[in-house]
């Protein structure tokens, strides 16, 4: 009897598109003179799956998409390897019994799988954040498994890493995200739970450059009046996510008029929406007059655009999203960089000094850390204590003058 030939391939079921007109794309398994179609829960227009095939793919949003049906043909094939004879209900068994994944040992494997769930749910900067840690360990030590992640390993890696000027913040990141894809590995009943090696390793911990603002540069800013309408708009949104418990600029352009209720603002952090499902606390925030007069000059005045800034608008995708919030925030931050010359402010006052600044003034007044904590949208307090900036040098030294000045 000649041997079974089981092969895997897609196609797109192109007549049956959605009301995006996007078609489901389906994985088929064939096995003379048999087929069988599963779904993917993957879905492109025919032109993206025409560009899919591509080896020049550039679409960060169809990089995920191949990135899902990759995972996909691995898992198949290895489930196909496996099955002698082949059958058709043993392989649909299996393959949705998610076995596959605990006989994979291979790191690559288990990133690329977390990457392509990440980008499937929209998480566009997480999943990059994910795939520069692999190409990182991958640099250091190609072809890693699974088991070859022991203390003595991430010692290697941490070193290695620091050969190359990378800061102990950028290390603990690559670490804490390797240590996740472990923990999904032990979930999973992959990598043993006696050999787990971060009990005989420490992830270092990096320490923030100081990004808040002294009182006297955060008044400066406050009572500036540029000339340049650009710089005028700039300032404005560094001043509302200042003044409104420095909310995110990703938050920002993702509000929406019903988000304000008098003179509140609430939201949910748009990094928190995906992760955080089963507790997801909005926040609250009282809105200052100078924050209602500056939504109200920049407000969206299309009134088929649900979005209350003109940012953003319907039917664009997460990868769009995020090239947009990167291009806004550096837009932003060209402008407040002439308005930092022009004021003579030594530290950089990015986008990000805003959010900073708005914690180390509440934590200089004596507000609660809870209070903070609840502002930010942290999980914990522990989260806001690490988060919160030092004091800055001149309170320092008011301090110390105060032991002899009795």
């Amino acid at each position: 009897m000649s041997e079974q030939k089981v092969t895997v391939s897609f196609y797109l079921e192109k007549t049956k598109p959605n009301a995006e007109n996007k078609c489901l794309i389906k994985m088929v398994i064939y096995c003379n003179p048999n087929k069988k179609r599963f779904s993917t829960n993957c879905h492109a227009t025919i032109e993206e799956w025409e560009k899919l095939n591509n080896s020049n793919l550039r679409d960060a949003n169809l990089k995920g998409i191949k990135a899902i049906l990759n995972v996909k043909q691995q898992k198949a094939e290895k489930i196909i390897a496996g099955l002698i004879p082949f059958s058709f209900v043993a392989f649909e068994e299996s393959f949705y019994s998610n076995s596959i994944v605990n006989k994979n040992t291979a790191l690559q494997f288990w990133f690329d799988n977390y990457i392509a769930k990440l980008h499937a749910k929209g998480c566009v900067g997480t999943a990059i954040a994910y795939k520069t840690t692999i190409n990182s360990i991958n640099l250091f030590k190609k072809g890693l498994h699974l088991q070859d992640i022991t203390p003595a390993l991430l010692e290697e890696y941490e070193t290695f890493l620091l050969s190359t000027k990378k800061s102990l913040t950028t290390i603990s990141i690559y670490v804490r995200q390797l240590r996740a894809i472990i923990n999904q590995a032990i979930t999973e009943g992959v990598f043993p739970q006696e050999k787990y090696p971060f009990r005989k390793y420490e992830i270092p911990k990096g320490r923030n450059v100081k990004k808040a603002l002294p009182s006297s540069d955060i008044n400066k800013l406050l009572n500036y009046k540029p000339v340049k309408e650009d710089e005028k708009k700039a300032l404005d949104f560094w001043i509302l996510s200042y003044l409104c418990s420095g909310i995110n600029f990703a938050d920002i352009i993702e509000l929406k008029p019903e988000n304000i209720e008098g003179d509140y603002l609430h939201f949910v952090r748009a990094k928190t929406k995906n992760t955080k499902k089963k507790d997801l606390r909005p926040i609250k925030v009282g809105l200052h007059p100078r924050a209602l007069e500056i939504i109200k000059e920049w407000k969206n005045t299309d009134f088929t655009n649900p979005y209350l800034f003109p940012v953003l608008e319907v039917g664009i995708t997460p990868i769009t999203v995020k090239h947009r919030c990167q291009r806004f925030i550096k837009w932003v931050n060209k402008r407040m960089e002439a308005i930092r010359q022009d004021l003579g402010i030594e530290q950089k006052i990015g986008t990000y000094a805003a959010r900073h600044s708005f914690s180390t003034v509440m934590k200089r007044k004596g507000v609660s850390t809870e209070f903070i904590k609840e502002s930010l949208g942290h999980s914990s307090v522990a989260v806001t204590e690490n988060y919160l900036d030092s004091f800055a040098d001149d309170v320092k030294l008011e301090y110390t003058n105060l032991l002899t000045n009795l």
